[in-house]
This record gives structure tokens, sequence and C-alpha cells, in this order.
């Protein structure tokens, strides 16, 4: 297969995983709390890229270890809240809310790295994705019957994952893609321990079966290891630029696959709410 075609197939591949976690995690908080299903997700998948790779680079510094507790921390953060937002509202409204990551980078790195991001386009385009989320989160509340709660908590979820995107080039020097994974998910198992610990929170499984251990491996190993390396591997073929575009088909394929396999309902909002989200991302992110 062509290099190049290579690295598109391997972005397809990726979104379509990525899509359908926002559905397999709903469907397995019917069983578990979010913490449990993080805690092994984040278990399973340090475990299976410690079998890909047994290396183990020794710690360089204090600082470099901190920034890997902070990017594990906050990654950790992300899924934590994703899936409570999925406990409280549609898996669509998540996926939209949390497809406006690159936004708040964007302005979080502005803001903090005092980069070149607002411009009359981007600006556009932040306006248009948000007033498309706010249409998300008025149908959520005014008309199913949904609590807002949950997409406030996919807005904290989005927050922290640009937060994470910061983070990651500062700790990338020095590793290999199995590594620095590894690395960040160990950190993050730590995060969520603390949090079990302080919370008190029980993470023994009481009913075991095939379908929940079927949905955790796919989490732990699929979602959490394997589309990760796919993904860096397709930003190698294809570049950064042409592999994040496929990111906006995220909330487009978690949508139609919410109304086929769970039978989530489409309203006039949420398909209005998806093209200005839509909208805004590729007008802020096109030259």
């Amino acid at each position: 297969m062509n290099f190049k075609l290579k690295g598109h197939f391997l972005a397809i591949i990726t979104i379509l995983i990525w899509s359908s976690t926002f559905i397999v995690s709903k469907v397995l908080l019917q069983q578990m709390s979010p913490l449990q299903i993080l805690f092994f997700r984040f278990l399973m998948a340090v475990i299976f890229l410690s079998i890909l790779s047994p290396k183990f680079k020794k710690p360089v510094s204090i600082r470099e270890e901190l920034f890997f507790l902070a990017a594990g921390g906050t990654l950790a953060l992300y899924f934590f809240f994703e899936n409570s937002a999925l406990k409280h509202t549609y898996s669509s409204n998540v996926s939209l809310i949390v497809s406006t990551i690159p936004l708040i980078t964007g302005g979080l790195s502005s803001f903090f790295y005092k980069t070149h991001f607002f411009n009359r386009k981007r600006l556009i385009g932040f306006i248009a994705a948000y007033v498309g989320v706010f249409l998300i989160i008025i149908n959520g509340k005014g008309l199913e019957g949904i609590e807002p709660l949950g997409d406030i908590f996919a807005f904290i979820a989005s927050l922290m994952f640009a937060v994470y995107s910061l983070l990651m080039p500062k700790i990338q020097n020095g590793y290999n893609l199995i590594e620095l994974t590894r690395k960040v998910f160990f950190y993050g198992l730590i995060t969520l321990s603390t949090i079990i610990f302080i919370l008190q929170e029980n993470i023994r499984i009481e009913a075991m079966d095939s379908k929940l251990v079927m949905s955790m491996l796919f989490l732990g190993i699929v979602a959490s290891s394997l589309a990760f390396l796919m993904w860096n591997k397709a930003i190698q073929s294809i570049g950064s630029i042409k592999t994040n575009q496929y990111i906006y088909l995220v909330p487009i394929v978690t949508t139609i696959l919410s109304a086929i396999i769970i039978k989530e309902k489409i309203t006039i909002f949420i398909i209005i709410g998806t093209a200005l989200i839509l909208f805004g991302l590729y007008n802020s992110e096109k030259k």
C-alpha cells in the first residue's frame, strides 16, 4: 500500500474506533461507575503497552516526571469527565462538544504562550462552534429531559484534553511512541488511584459477563493503545494537519452510530448544532 494512502487509511480506522468509544462507554456505565471503567482501561493499556515494549527508560529529572504526572493527570481527568458526561446526556452530544478541543487548545496556547491564534476567521469559527454547543445543551435541557450537567462535564473534559495537548510537546524528546504512551497512561493510573482512594470508591466489579469483558478489552487495548499508535503513525505518513482534519468526522460518525445502535434521537437542534460546530471548526482551521 502507498505510504500516504496507508496514512489516510490508519486515520480513518482510528476515527471509527474513537467514535464508537462514546457508545461503548455509555453502555458500560449501566454496570460500572466512570472511575471503575477508567481504572481498568488505564491498567490494561499500561500492561498491553509493556508487553509490546518491555524496555523502560530511567527518569531524567524531577521536572520531566512532573510534566508526565501533569499530562497523565489531565488525560485521566479528561476521560473521567467524558464518562461522567455520558451518564447525563447523549453520546452524540458529548462527541460534538469534545470536537471543539482544537479551538480550546488554540485559545489556551494564545493566552499562555502568546501564540498568534485568534484572527477574523477563527473568531467567527469559535463563535459559530459554541453557538452550536449552546443549541445542543438547550436541546438536552428543554426538549428531551436530559440534564445539562452532562454537557457541562463534556466541556470540562474538552478543557482537560486541551491542557494535555499543550503539555505533551514538552515531554516527547528521547522517547519512542510506545514508551511515551505507556508512561502517560501510567501517571494517569496513579492519578485515578489517588482519586479512588480519596473518594473511597469501590472498584470491585460485582457481576462479570462476556459483554463487559469484551467492552473493557476494546477500550483498554484497541481504543487506548492501538488507536493511539495508529494515529501517530498516520501523522508520520501524511502530516498532523491532514490527519487532524479527520477529527471533524468524530461527531458525525458518533451521532449516526448512536442513532443506529442505542436508538438516540436526532432532533433539529442537534442537526443545527452539528452544522454550526463543523462549520466553526472548518472555518477556523482552513487556510
